[in-house]
């Protein structure tokens, strides 16, 4: 670590790792926080770069060996920590009133994509406009031409490549929608890319009789971006990121959408609606 602070980033899944990373290569000296070291390890994603963990002291560790944490997440057992400051990370614009909610409170900073969202955040803690993290990897040949190099293959030829990205939960599309966009791939080819959260077997998705359907439920969303023409969403922030990098969205939802599918994490104010 440096001698002036000592920063970590808390993540619990590859999607947070890949939309942290930009800062973290920002940060001289920044660790990796984890709660499994053999999940986080299972990731494939830190190659040399520095990853702690703790399973049952992890509050402990982040009070004690940091000065400040940075993360999607709330802190270990959801509340404030007692010496170490707490910044949270903007992920996405979808489902507001779960991702501007009263669990924000739990941060000391939150690090927003735009003004827009600082002035939700600023009804929870100290907020600060920063744009996208994944924003510096989009604009990176490199990251592209790299990206493409890997993913070329899920392409067919001359046909359109088509992203489905849906979100978890009762908000997900994929029950109502998986048929029509499997049916897709007798003329396109399809990429699946789950939620992180989502628990969906591929051999429940019936794909594999269609050489055109590819189920990559771990790959980075930003470099799926660099293969797909077109991507179809739902209520998951995919839908923004997509936007942002200019790709065309189709918006599908959950049959019967109602407030009971809707809970606690959707409303009619929220900007997808």
């Amino acid at each position: 670590m440096n001698d002036i602070v000592r920063i970590g980033f808390y993540v619990k899944n590859s999607f947070q790792v890949d939309h942290l990373a930009p800062l973290f290569r920002q940060t001289p000296g920044a660790k990796w926080i984890a709660k499994n070291r053999k999940k986080i390890k299972a990731l494939k994603r830190f190659s040399s770069q520095k990853v702690v963990t703790s399973i049952f002291r992890l509050r402990s560790l982040m009070d004690n060996d940091f000065d400040f944490v940075i993360s999607h997440a709330n802190p270990p057992g959801k509340r404030k920590l007692l010496k170490s400051k707490f910044v949270m990370v903007q992920y996405g614009y979808a489902k507001e009133p779960y991702n501007f909610g009263a669990w924000r409170e739990n941060a000391d900073l939150i690090l927003a994509y735009g003004e827009y969202a600082c002035a939700k955040f600023s009804k929870r803690a100290r907020s600060l406009s920063i744009g996208n993290p994944r924003w510096d990897d989009w604009n990176s040949a490199e990251f592209k031409k790299l990206s493409f190099s890997r993913l070329q293959k899920y392409r067919n030829g001359s046909n359109a490549t088509i992203l489905y990205a849906p979100t978890w939960g009762s908000l997900s599309s994929i029950s109502d929608w998986i048929k029509p966009i499997i049916d897709l791939s007798k003329n396109y080819s399809v990429i699946i890319k789950t939620h992180h959260n989502a628990k969906i077997d591929i051999e429940t998705l019936e794909l594999s009789n269609s050489a055109n359907i590819h189920f990559l439920p771990d790959e980075d969303l930003f470099s799926l971006f660099c293969v797909a023409d077109v991507v179809i969403s739902d209520f998951s922030g995919a839908i923004f990121d997509a936007i942002l990098c200019k790709l065309p969205v189709v918006l599908v939802a959950p049959n019967n959408l109602d407030k009971a599918k809707m809970g606690k994490k959707l409303n009619l104010d929220s900007i997808e609606i």
